[in-house]
C-alpha cells in the first residue's frame, strides 16, 4: 500500500491545485481546454518522441507480455463501446468509455510502483507497456474520435477521412519521427534535444492540473452508471482477462514468462486510466466523465492494485 501511495499522492496533489486555481476563479473552467489541447498536441507527442527515442526495438519485443497487454485493452475498448451501444450513449462517450477501459497509467504510476516492486523488469516492463500504448492504444482511441467527426459520405471516404486525421495527428508523427531517427542512428543536436525534453517534462503536471480543473462543476449523478462501469472495467475485468491470457499464450506454443514479468503484464492492466485520456476526452466534450473516470480509478486502484498484489504473491508470482 505505501509502495501505491508514494506513487500515486503526487499525482492528486497537481490535480488539487488544479481543482482549487479553478475553483477559486484564478482560471476558467473553460481554460482546461486550452491546457488540454496544449497536452495532447505538443507536450504528450514530445513525451512519446522521447521515450520511445530512446528504446530499441530488440528490447522490447517479448511477444506473451506485447500480447497479453494489447489484446485485454483491444478487449475493453471493444466492451466499452458494446456497452454504450446497448445504453444508446453518444459516439463520443462510446469511444472515452473505451479508452478508460484500456488506457493505462504506466508513465505516472506503472513505472515508479515497478522501479520499488519489481526493480529488475521495471525498465523492461515500462517500455514493452509505452511500445503498445504509442503504437495501439493510442492510435486506435484517437481513430475512435476521429471518427465521430468523419460521419456521413461514402464509407470509402469516410475511412479515409480518420486514417488522413490519425497518422496526421502529433502523436502519431512523434512516434514515426522516432523510429525513424532510431532506424537510422540519427540524433538530436544538443540544443534541440533540450528543448524537446523541456517540453515533454511539462506534460504529466499539465495534464494532471488541467485534470483537476476541469472537476470544477463536475456533475457525477447524471453519469455515476458509466463512472463506474468505466472504473471496474479498468481495475478488475482488464487485469482478469490478463491473468487468463499469462497462462493460455504459453499453451499455445508462445515461450512462458518469467514470475516477474508475468506479474508485471498483471498489475500492468490493473493500473488505473491513462492520464491524456482525460484530455482527449475533453477535446471531443467528454472531459467531465474522463477526468471523473480518471481520478476514481486512481483512487480505488490503491485498493485494488493491492488486492492483486495479494493475490500474486499467494500464487508465487510476486
Amino acid at each position: 500500500m505505501i509502495d501505491v501511495l508514494s506513487a500515486t499522492v503526487p499525482i492528486f496533489l497537481i490535480v488539487a491545485v488544479g481543482y482549487v486555481v479553478t475553483r477559486i476563479g484564478m482560471l476558467k473552467r473553460s481554460d482546461m481546454t486550452v491546457l488540454s489541447t496544449y497536452v495532447v498536441k505538443v507536450a504528450l507527442p514530445a513525451l512519446v518522441f522521447v521515450s520511445v527515442a530512446g528504446r530499441s526495438l530488440g528490447e522490447i519485443l517479448n511477444p506473451v507480455w506485447l500480447l497479453t497487454y494489447a489484446i485485454s485493452a483491444m478487449a475493453m475498448m471493444g466492451l466499452g463501446r458494446l456497452y454504450a451501444r446497448m445504453r444508446g450513449l453518444t459516439p463520443a462517450r462510446a469511444a472515452t468509455l473505451g479508452f478508460a477501459m484500456s488506457g493505462t497509467n504506466n508513465g505516472f504510476v506503472g513505472l515508479p510502483m515497478f522501479l520499488i516492486l519489481l526493480p529488475n523488469v521495471a525498465g523492461l516492463a515500462a517500455g514493452m507497456a509505452m511500445l503498445v500504448d504509442n503504437t495501439l492504444i493510442i492510435p486506435v482511441a484517437l481513430a475512435m474520435f476521429e471518427a465521430i467527426t468523419g460521419q456521413g459520405g461514402p464509407a470509402a471516404q469516410r475511412v479515409g477521412l480518420i486514417v488522413r486525421r490519425v497518422v496526421t495527428h502529433p502523436m502519431v508523427i512523434a512516434i514515426v519521427l522516432a523510429l525513424l531517427l532510431g532506424a537510422l542512428n540519427l540524433e538530436l543536436t544538443e540544443i534541440l534535444d533540450r528543448s524537446v525534453q523541456l517540453v515533454a517534462n511539462s506534460s504529466s503536471a499539465v495534464a494532471l492540473f488541467s485534470i483537476g480543473g476541469m472537476l470544477v462543476g463536475l456533475r457525477l449523478r447524471a453519469q455515476l452508471t458509466d463512472i463506474l462501469t468505466a472504473v471496474g472495467g479498468k481495475l478488475l475485468l482488464m487485469p482478469a482477462l490478463a491473468v487468463g491470457l499469462v497462462t493460455v499464450l504459453p499453451m499455445l506454443g508462445l515461450p512462458a514468462l518469467s514470475h516477474d514479468l508475468r506479474a508485471a503484464a498483471i498489475l500492468t492492466a490493473a493500473l488505473p486510466s491513462m492520464t491524456v485520456m482525460a484530455a482527449v476526452a475533453e477535446q471531443h466534450g467528454e472531459g467531465e466523465l474522463g477526468a471523473a473516470s480518471m481520478m476514481l480509478s486512481t483512487v480505488v486502484s490503491f485498493f485494488t492494485l493491492t488486492g492483486w498484489m495479494i493475490a500474486l504473491r499467494a500464487v508465487g508470482w510476486l
